[in-house]
């Protein structure tokens, strides 16, 4: 069996490499910040909910594992930095750090999931005749 990996984080040009042991308290904190009070599964929240995360339980959840993994940000920075790009029309840009995050995320969460998705969008696609 494949265990938890560490995982690089990017924020404010700088990597965070959150450890592989004692990441089941993280994801519990990942979890809550997604799941809200809905008590929704992290996974569906980041891969199968309509318009993605919400950005403050992103900002939450992002910060949360950059704060395990030594940064000194706070979710509200996360939170205005996304909304930043917003306001200046760069919609673009945000969904490059949203997927950012989400694909940290989930590289914590469950990456099995993590790494089923990276094969996928590595393999050619198929030839059809």
């Amino acid at each position: 069996m494949e265990g938890f990996e560490p995982v690089t984080l990017r924020w404010g040009g700088k990597d965070f490499v959150v450890p592989a042991n004692k990441t089941l308290m993280l994801i519990a904190r990942i979890e809550d910040a997604l799941g809200g009070s809905n008590g929704d599964q992290a996974i569906d929240v980041l891969l199968n909910r309509a318009g993605g995360p919400p950005h403050s339980r992103m900002a939450a959840a992002f910060g949360a594992a950059l704060r395990y993994a030594g940064a000194m940000v706070t979710d509200e920075e996360i939170y205005l930095d996304m909304h930043r790009d917003i306001a200046a029309g760069e919609r673009d840009q945000i969904a490059v750090k949203v997927n950012m995050m989400v694909l940290g995320l989930l590289s914590i969460i469950s990456p099995p999931t993590s790494k089923a998705l990276a094969r996928a969008t590595q393999e050619p696609a198929e030839k059809k005749d």
